[in-house]
């Protein structure tokens, strides 16, 4: 049967997620070594198993692995009549975090997608106003073209202004205008 478990990767999240899990430093090095010793098909994980393959002592391994028992990291389950050590709270636990992350970050892109069109629209509407007509697509590709490349709407809209003020309202004038006070900025 497919475990969908399986399909992330659990050392990547347990490396990027361990301090939420108030996880320390050598529970982490245990909890590695485990899920290694698992992947090499032995089904129960041992303190003896883990003394050989980790540089530290039998007594804070012991200590180690118990206080993952106790967070329920590392739990002892019968699966086929046999014995075995499992990671699946931990690696569900995992899942749970990266999914929040995942879904945060998508509201954060919405949130931004949101922003860009409202910023686009406000620069858009203003010099339809200052033009006294609708955009032609030139006009909109370059005005595109300043937001893409982070130049500030009020610096837009301000030089903009500045060309309405001069008498010259098209796009390679407002370039121009844009160019220098960015240079001035540079100057100072």
């Amino acid at each position: 049967m497919y475990n969908k478990l399986n399909a992330i990767n659990f050392t990547y999240l347990l490396l990027d997620y361990y301090k939420e899990l108030n996880i320390s430093n050598e529970e982490l090095l245990v909890l590695l070594m485990c899920d290694h010793l698992l992947m090499d098909d032995n089904q129960l994980v041992t303190i003896e198993q883990l003394e050989m393959k980790l540089s530290l002592p039998f007594g804070e391994i012991d200590k180690i692995f118990n206080s993952l028992l106790t967070k329920k990291y590392i739990v002892y389950e019968t699966q086929n009549n046999d014995f075995v050590t499992s990671l699946t709270n931990l690696k569900k636990d995992l899942l749970l975090l990266y999914q929040k992350d995942l879904n945060s970050e998508s509201e954060i892109n919405k949130d931004e997608t949101l922003l860009n069109e409202e910023t686009k629209l406000k620069v858009f509407s203003s010099f339809e106003h200052y033009f006294n007509r609708n955009l032609n697509n030139t006009e909109k590709d370059m005005i595109l073209k300043w937001l893409k490349n982070g130049i500030d709407t009020e610096l837009i809209i301000d030089s903009l202004k500045d060309a309405y003020n001069l008498g010259v309202l098209n796009v390679k004038k407002i370039d121009g205008i844009i160019a220098k006070k960015l240079k001035e900025d540079e100057d100072l």
